[in-house]
């Protein structure tokens, strides 16, 4: 291509040097290569493998049957039409032995069919004679046992009579009883429910107590620190107080008080830490006193800080640092926060006490009401058993006589039903050999006859009357055409493809497109093709005529997890020779020849490597005749 265009330039120069030399003027033509047509896709969409699969297919009925010769023999009364529409059992011909005689009304020649009618007839005479003796047995006997039942009935009744009467009593006796227990058992349950309610009642109260109590103690902890920090009370104490002398200055008592009342809120803290309670309601008390004395030094911080004097060191009021309304708010704050802890101590103790008291009284009434409702149960249950022993002395005299007209009855009816016993074997033996025979000679019908076991249209006529035929060998075949399907043989490389349910388009000879879905997949291929059986099902009303072949078009399009820098592309859009492989990459309508490193073939794809951007768009058809730096004009 560049010889080419080399000797088009030297052409074009001589041609304008000769023009110049004659004083002409002249304008050089230009010339304009065609820009190729290709086809091109993104690096991004080449990183899944896009397939249109195109397959020969037949058309052929969801359900049909193929009728089958049972037997061998001559084929007569085969008058059936391709096209003509037959019924489920409808008998379309007969097979006739060869060389037979014979001849019976179901219309087959056969020996063995003439001999099996004559049994038949035999076995129904005598099994019509034993029905006969037996149903004369059941009239006879049904006399005798109904003499025998009358007085067995007769008795019973004498004995219904007093079970009525006793059973009233009875069930008046058991259903106080019954009250009795189900009242006994409702006080128990109750009892229980309760004595677990108030258990829990008096933990919850405890838990509740015991954390008032904790709480109590941290708080105290809180409120001694907090003073000390302000006035510093503590003996250990190593915090520096500036305004000593300002705390108490109008009345120099007020600070000593203070002090005796720090010292003993915190020794009762002190002893508490170290005592072990086992009780939640000493803990109490003690917290209590804890509380109150803590109440105490409070009330005592609050007047020495009413009794101070400011000074530069304790000025009046400060935004930051300490100040004398600041200790004075602290103090008033800590007796508030002591006020409250102290209700709710006095609270945790008032619920303890509460709760004993209620639990000890509840307990005591419920008690009293299960023990008097047991005493009940049992005065209804003595109550019952009296009345239990005097009816059975009565029932068992009228029993008596029930016992003797049952047993005479049991046995008349043992004899009566040995006889019948007898009698009915005879009829069941004989309508058995009835029933065989017959079997034997419809079995014989059977074999000698083709019946369409489904309802449908003759699809195909293989052999007609007159014709021997061999038992197995197919004679016709039925097929319901209301429901159509497609069928056609795919390559191993693709059944994983080929879901259930997965779109399909058919396409006749005569150009109509119809829509399917695949509805089944073989599990084996085929032992001479190798190829898998494929069957879809059509959409909508409209079907291909039955028989006829189609056109079957498949889209595949599937992600592959390929390697960075890795594309799947058509394998012949790629150039590959002695000193590499190329393919064309589309540059602003230029082609540009890139190498690439052939990983893998799939088919009719290959996997390559190069680097490229996304966007980049790589040729993929038209290459054949394509150089570097060809311009191209891309379509779909």
């Amino acid at each position: 291509m560049k010889k080419i265009n080399l000797k088009l330039s030297f052409l074009l120069l001589s041609l304008t040097i000769l023009l110049s030399a004659c004083g002409k003027s002249a304008e050089v033509p230009s010339v304009v290569t065609p820009a190729v047509s290709v086809q091109a896709r993104s690096v991004a969409d080449s990183r899944e493998i896009k397939q249109e699969l195109e397959y020969p297919a037949i058309v052929a009925a969801s359900t049909e049957a193929k009728l089958i010769a049972k037997s061998s023999g001559t084929l007569s009364g085969a008058d059936f039409t391709v096209g003509q529409t037959v019924s489920v059992g409808q008998s379309l011909a007969k097979i006739d032995e060869i060389g037979s005689a014979g001849f019976n009304a179901g219309g087959v020649n056969s020996n063995q069919v003439k001999q099996a009618i004559i049994a038949t007839e035999q076995a129904q005479a005598s099994y019509l004679l034993a029905r006969s003796n037996y149903d004369n047995m059941l009239v006879s006997s049904a006399k005798d046992l109904r003499q025998a039942e009358i007085a067995r009935d007769q008795a019973a009744k004498g004995q219904s009579n007093f079970d009525i009467s006793a059973s009233e009593s009875l069930k008046s006796a058991e259903l106080a009883y019954e009250t009795a227990k189900i009242a006994a058992e409702q006080a128990r349950l109750t009892m229980v429910n309760r004595e677990k309610q108030l258990t829990q009642s008096v933990g919850d109260s405890r838990d509740n107590a015991d954390l008032a109590a904790s709480t109590a103690a941290n708080t105290v902890s809180s409120v001694l620190t907090g003073i000390n920090n302000l006035a510093g009370f503590d003996n250990n104490n190593v915090i520096s107080i500036s305004y000593r002398a300002n705390l108490g200055a109008l009345e120099s008592s007020s600070y000593n008080q203070s002090d005796n009342a720090y010292q003993a809120a915190k020794d009762h803290y002190d002893q508490y830490l170290k005592q072990s309670f086992s009780d939640v309601d000493v803990r109490i008390q003690s917290v209590l006193a804890m509380v109150e004395k803590t109440k105490l030094l409070a009330d005592a911080a609050k007047y020495l800080f009413d009794k101070s004097i400011p000074s530069s060191n304790l000025p009046q009021s400060s935004a930051v640092g300490v100040s004398l309304t600041g200790l004075q708010s602290a103090a008033s704050g800590y007796q508030a926060q002591l006020n409250a802890l102290l209700a709710q101590v006095h609270g945790a103790e008032q619920a303890l006490a509460n709760v004993a008291l209620n639990n000890d009284g509840t307990s005591d009434t419920l008690k009293q009401s299960y023990e008097l409702a047991k005493k009940q149960e049992a005065s209804a249950a003595q109550n019952l058993n009296n009345l239990k022993a005097g009816n059975n002395s009565q029932q068992d005299q009228a029993g008596f006589g029930v016992n003797l007209a049952q047993n005479q009855y049991e046995n008349l009816q043992v004899k009566i039903n040995s006889q019948i016993f007898a009698a009915k074997m005879q009829a069941d033996t004989a309508q058995l050999q009835y029933n065989n025979a017959s079997l034997s000679l419809q079995s014989l019908y059977d074999i000698h006859s083709l019946v369409s076991p489904i309802a449908g249209v003759v699809t195909q006529k293989l052999a007609s009357n007159g014709d021997t035929v061999s038992a197995g060998q197919i004679v016709a075949i039925v097929s319901q055409t209301d429901s159509l399907k497609i069928k056609f043989f795919v390559e191993a490389e693709y059944i994983l493809d080929m879901k259930l349910g997965k779109s399909v388009q058919v396409l006749s000879a005569e150009g109509k497109s119809y829509n399917g879905l695949i509805s089944s997949v073989s599990a084996q291929a085929d032992n001479a093709t190798k190829r898998f059986q494929i069957e879809v099902q059509l959409d909508g009303e409209e079907k291909p005529l039955l028989g006829t072949v189609v056109n079957v078009k498949i889209s595949l399009s599937k992600s592959v997890d390929i390697g960075a820098g890795s594309v799947i592309v058509p394998l012949s859009s790629i150039e590959i020779g002695q000193n590499g492989n190329y393919l064309f990459l589309a540059e602003n309508n230029i082609a540009k020849k890139v190498p690439v490193e052939l990983q893998n073939v799939l088919g009719e794809m290959a996997q390559v490597k190069f680097q490229a951007a996304d966007e980049a768009l790589i040729i993929i058809g038209g290459n054949k005749f394509l150089h570097d730096g060809d311009s191209v004009e891309i379509t779909k």
